[in-house]
């Protein structure tokens, strides 16, 4: 970067060199022409008068801008001079080992184990027994002598004894369930049914409706069934909406009307006939203490339980209890440290594995491996090359715009009165 720097300067006072050369030599002739008069001061310091006396110039300076670096590719370092990338990391198979102490166990599936002798309890009696080491012994419960039996008669099913009784009988009986099915006070069930009626026996206004003799009211409240000699009537009512009940139509047993045919009998009414209903048996019914099962009456009784006695194996002690002796829980194993796990009569400890990785991880595809730092901070980098230095070189002015040749820096004259002389070069410029 320096570099850079010092060879910019060098540029830049060969232009102003050169520059000075040619004013001196275009403008010579201009002051030389003036030597015999001495004219106003007319430009700033450093500044001389064009040829045509309008403005002011002097050589424009080169000037260097000093950009950012940047990389074609990459990223910069720290420092700005080097372009890098990271180092690719290729994976190694490294060296897999068990820590000291530590061995692979194939009984564990290969695993790190340690292994140590378990220590053992002192001799006592396993948890839940009672007694000493020794005599040691649990309780258990007594049990039946023998089988249960049942009284002659009786048969066993499960733990009850089962008697049967007598057959079930059927309850009282009931007339069927129905709108049309009545009973008496005797408990007879019919239903009624139209006597047969001889077509043309109606009278007295009568006529056959539907096989009947009727004789349809007139609508009034006050209508009432005519009753000609030699009949008997009975009257259909209806109950209108507003609440009044009015004769709908008279019905007449005809004088000759033939009688109930077969075994039916004249209902109450003297016009209907009766038909006889079967009635209904009553639900099958057992003798007080028994319960119907299927279609028998039985009860259970307890079955005789032999007294109990302490099972095979047990005794029983002075206040009755069956006692039964237990081994001591002597020789139990344990570990003393809770990370320990116990197998059989050993503690073993357990941990992973320790991977060795090897030595060289990191690749480059392109550039120059470079490791910088250490320890924790270590990085692997790929440099690449110096960075764009982005140094740019052109001419400047001070004071002034430049001429559109970039070769001199114009200014106004600083005073009205124009110059007089031979003409002199006049430099292009703009402003």
């Amino acid at each position: 970067m320096e570099a850079t720097k010092k060879t910019s300067t060098t540029r830049a006072a060969l232009l102003v060199l050169a520059a000075l050369s040619m004013l001196l030599s275009g403008l010579f002739i201009a002051t030389a022409s003036r030597s015999d008069a001495t004219p106003p001061p007319a430009c700033p310091a450093g500044f001389n008068l064009t040829a045509d006396a309008k403005n002011c110039f002097q050589a424009a300076v080169v000037t260097s801008a000093d950009n950012p670096n940047s990389c074609d590719a990459g990223q910069l370092t720290p420092d700005g001079t080097t372009c890098y990338v990271a180092a690719r990391i290729i994976p190694q198979e490294g060296q897999t080992l068990c820590p000291k102490g530590y061995s692979p166990d194939d009984s564990l599936g290969a695993m790190c184990a340690r292994f140590a002798p378990a220590d053992q309890h002192p001799a006592a009696c396993p948890e839940g027994a009672r007694g000493v080491a020794g005599a040691c012994y649990i309780l258990v419960a007594k049990g039946p002598r023998g089988a249960i039996t049942c009284p002659i008669g009786q048969t066993l099913a499960g733990t009850n004894c089962v008697i049967s009784g007598t057959a079930p009988v059927n309850g009282p009986s009931s007339c069927p369930v129905s709108t049309t099915v009545l009973q008496d006070a005797a408990g007879f069930c019919y239903t009624l049914v139209s006597p047969t009626v001889t077509p043309g026996a109606c009278f007295g206004g009568y006529v056959m409706i539907d096989n009947v003799c009727k004789l349809i009211a007139n609508g009034t409240k006050t209508f009432v069934c005519p009753t000609p000699a030699g009949a008997t009537y009975k009257t259909e009512s209806v109950t209108h909406p507003d609440g009044t009940v009015k004769v709908a139509f008279c019905i007449q047993a005809p004088a000759g009307a033939t009688s109930c045919p077969g075994d039916l009998v004249r209902d109450t009414n003297g016009v209907d006939c009766r038909r006889r209903v079967d009635v209904v048996p009553g639900a099958p019914q057992c003798a007080a203490g028994y319960g119907l099962v299927g279609n028998k009456c039985i009860r259970y009784e307890s079955p005789a339980v032999p007294a109990a006695q302490c099972p095979q194996g047990s005794v029983e002690d002075s206040v009755g209890d069956c006692r039964k002796p237990v081994a001591d829980a002597t020789g139990v194993y344990y570990c003393k440290d809770a990370a320990a796990a116990l197998n059989g009569k050993s503690c073993v400890w357990t941990t992973g594995f320790l991977i060795n990785p090897a030595p060289t991880l990191y690749k480059c595809d392109t550039g120059t491996r470079t490791v910088i730092g250490s320890g924790a901070t270590t990085q692997v980098l790929c440099l690449l090359g110096a960075a764009n230095a982005n140094t740019t070189t052109g001419p400047s002015c001070l004071q002034g715009v430049l001429s559109t040749d970039n070769l001199y820096c114009i200014v106004p004259r600083i005073d009205t009165a124009p110059a007089g002389g031979t003409t002199a070069p006049v430099p292009s410029f703009t402003g």
